[in-house]
């Protein structure tokens, strides 16, 4: 039986600004970052089941859900300084890193920079392009979610029409509680407009694909098989091109594994952060993972 969370929210100084965190559970630190759009709250059955044996702290990233942004372009290199000095704040020199969606690329940028601080590393529904035509596809989505900041009204979060139809794009069956559907899109409502803008134009960077590749840090990349956001055509490609990687599909399942397939999601956390400490770079990285269903 899953325990009751024991969940505080705490708040550190980070570069100057006062920025919120989630905590529970004691062990080993796991990092968990946000999506596009989200919030800390998408974590929250992540925080539930993995507080026996982990230290679970999500932070709400600058300019997001509400938090006050950087002042200055939002970019995935930019936010993976922002938390590597969050870590900092809080006394911590070595973590697993859990980056969902944007904040995937957000952790893949710190974890090649500073690929001591990390000890293993979880990509969430991320994916990168094969070719031009694949950037120009995963450019183009998020520059209608882009448009989507900029037509945005308060309204709109408790009008089902509108929050539904965004929601289709996330999830491979709605949620049938409202409240959760209407919570996601406040969260996406309350995100700084300049911050929103600056990160979903970093989505085609061709240098996602350089960063990747520098990575020596065993990984885990986690996918839906139904995934519209990320399209799962590029994610072999994210797992072939970090030197160490499992790659786990998880069917019949959207852009929030963690929200859809609760107890999959954590059960292949759980079963990578908990394994033996790897072998030497020297060895061949274990195969590709077969689909989850």
């Amino acid at each position: 039986m899953q325990q009751e969370l024991d969940t505080s929210r705490a708040e550190v100084h980070v570069e100057g600004r006062s920025i919120g965190y989630l905590r529970a559970g004691e062990g080993p630190p796991l990092l968990l970052l946000h999506g596009w759009g989200g919030s800390v709250g998408y974590w929250r059955p992540t925080l539930a089941a993995l507080s026996d044996n982990f230290t679970l702290i999500a932070p709400e990233l600058p300019g997001f859900a509400g938090a006050q942004p950087l002042g200055e372009p939002a970019s995935p290199k930019r936010l993976a300084d922002w938390v590597l000095a969050f870590a900092d704040a809080l006394g911590i020199e070595r973590f697993d890193l859990n980056g969902h969606s944007f904040s995937a690329g957000v952790a893949a940028h710190l974890t090649a920079a500073h690929p001591k601080r990390v000890r293993r590393l979880i990509l969430t529904g991320f994916s990168t392009f094969r070719n031009e035509p694949e950037r120009i596809l995963v450019e183009s989505i998020h520059h209608v979610l882009s448009l989507w900041m900029a037509l945005r009204r308060p309204w709109m979060a408790e009008k089902r029409l509108f929050y539904s139809v965004v929601g289709k794009r996330f999830f491979y069956h709605l949620p049938e509680d409202d409240a959760l559907l209407r919570a996601s899109f406040r969260d996406f409502l309350q995100m700084d407009k300049r911050t929103a803008l600056e990160s979903a134009a970093s989505a085609g960077d061709p240098q996602i694909n350089i960063i990747l590749r520098s990575i020596p840090t065993p990984s885990l990349l986690i996918a839906g098989r139904q995934d519209e956001i990320m399209p799962p055509p590029g994610v072999p490609e994210v797992a072939r091109l970090i030197p160490d990687c499992r790659l786990a599909w998880i069917e019949r399942c959207g852009h929030l594994p963690m929200i859809e397939r609760p107890a999959i999601y954590q059960r292949l956390l759980r079963e990578f952060l908990s394994a033996a400490e790897p072998p030497p770079a020297d060895v061949p990285p274990p195969s590709l993972h077969p689909p989850i269903v």
